[in-house]
């Protein structure tokens, strides 16, 4: 007897009462024919209080947004979310990856949970997909569970599974997933490519983030040899390095020969690419993420790009001119797991300026902190790469500034002089 209740978005959309509890899947994984019901249904969405995490540049949807006087919890501001951020509507917590699962694990629950699954195979098993980060966590923690059911997303066997008659009402869909395109990159960012591609040496286990300059680090790997991935994520060029037998996991301590990542994010050859194959694992956050698991990865080294760093060493990854436009993500949880590691490395990747090289990215002082300076190994810029590891704060500033842009590093200099007299 199937136990699913199969309906339209818009009636699904109906049910959520005021007052409800609502978690959004967000990533590859949003079920957007559902957050879209609601924005369009007048009826729909009133005085609920939505939980997502929403993506910059991949997920667009604002949930505080989607019904008069509704609100949300977010671990990350977007361009789309800022507003509601700013008038008091979207509630930020700053937490990692990590700590959003401990978040979760602690909460009381949700009413209903919004999540896209595959269609079903013979047995009745819907896959997660390329999605997976939350939400097996989040399926133990809501009363009512409403699945997209979409053609597009992957029946992939290195995915979780969930009954479809777990799911209490389902709606079929067919659209893309969300993703984003491959950005386009110019001389600096290659260059900052091979200068960590030094830093990799064969046999380790890489983690990269998402956007222009992990694309870059990924495409200056080529020449490696028997890499292993266990990232948050899995991109069009982390798969052109699988393709070419560059990443195979061979050398991995745990996990070997697998790929281990949460979700896929990138074109729809990337998702072509996943399916079917064995040899790429999804797992929840709570594995992607955990520095006690990261760290048995004796080689395992991280590397992220962040927004600015200070002469301390101090990381910051969410802020621009003291304004919120991202959230700490998996960064501090995947710094802190190189760390651990026997012989990890911690890399940080950064323009050395911004704005038509007016603004320097490395600054004197930060006003917020992502990542401590602790957790830093490598800090690459077009212009060179800064070993602070073990280095006095005078050492570790004087290799900060040296990679610098030019035109910035006599006011560097100064700053510094000026801190350390006082």
């Amino acid at each position: 007897m199937n136990l699913t209740k199969f309906i339209t978005a818009k009636e699904a959309a109906r049910l959520l009462l005021p007052g409800a509890t609502v978690f959004i899947q967000a990533a590859n994984g949003e079920p957007t024919d559902l957050t879209a019901a609601i924005a369009e249904d007048d009826q729909s969405g009133h005085s609920v209080h939505f939980t997502a995490i929403m993506l910059p540049g991949v997920n667009h949807t604002d949930p505080a947004s989607l019904g008069v006087d509704a609100k949300a919890i977010s671990f990350f501001i977007t361009p789309e979310t800022s507003r509601s951020f700013k008038d008091g509507k979207t509630s930020f917590i700053p937490l990692s990856y990590s700590g959003i699962t401990r978040y979760f694990s602690d909460y009381d629950g949700f009413d209903f949970a919004l999540i896209q699954v595959s269609p079903p195979d013979a047995d009745g098993n819907c896959s997660l997909g390329s999605s997976v980060d939350f939400v097996p966590l989040i399926l133990s923690k809501s009363k009512t569970l409403i699945a997209e059911i979409n053609e597009a997303m992957p029946h992939l066997p290195g995915s979780p599974t969930i009954l479809l008659d777990s799911i209490n009402y389902a709606v079929k869909t067919d659209h893309p997933l969300a993703g984003f395109a491959e950005p386009a990159v110019n001389e600096d960012q290659n260059a900052i490519g091979r200068l960590v591609a030094d830093l990799v040496s064969d046999g380790a286990t890489i983690e990269t983030g998402i956007g222009k300059l992990p694309t870059m680090v990924l495409k200056a790997l080529g020449s490696k040899n028997d890499l292993g991935v266990h990232s948050g994520m899995v991109s069009d060029a982390m798969a052109d390095l699988i393709s070419s037998g560059v990443i195979n996991g061979t050398r991995k301590n745990i996990d070997t020969g697998k790929v281990v990542t949460g979700v896929a994010l990138g074109s729809t050859r990337l998702h072509k690419f996943i399916r079917g194959r064995d040899d790429i694992l999804f797992r929840p956050a709570s594995y992607t993420h955990n520095p006690d698991i990261l760290k048995q990865n004796d080689t395992f080294v991280a590397i992220n790009s962040v927004i600015e760093i200070d002469l301390f060493g101090q990381i910051n990854g969410e802020t621009i001119g003291g304004k919120q436009v991202g959230g700490q993500g998996g960064l501090a949880d995947f710094m802190k797991g190189a760390k651990l590691a026997k012989y990890g490395r911690s890399i940080v990747v950064l323009p050395a300026s911004a704005a038509k090289g007016t603004v320097s990215k490395i600054v004197p002082k930060l006003d917020v902190v992502t990542c401590p300076r602790s957790d830093v190994d490598y800090v690459v810029t077009e212009h060179g790469v800064a070993d602070i590891r073990y280095k006095n704060p005078d050492d570790r500033t004087a290799s900060l500034i040296d990679i610098a842009a030019p035109e910035f590093r006599d006011e560097l200099k100064a700053a510094w002089k000026t801190w350390r007299s006082d």
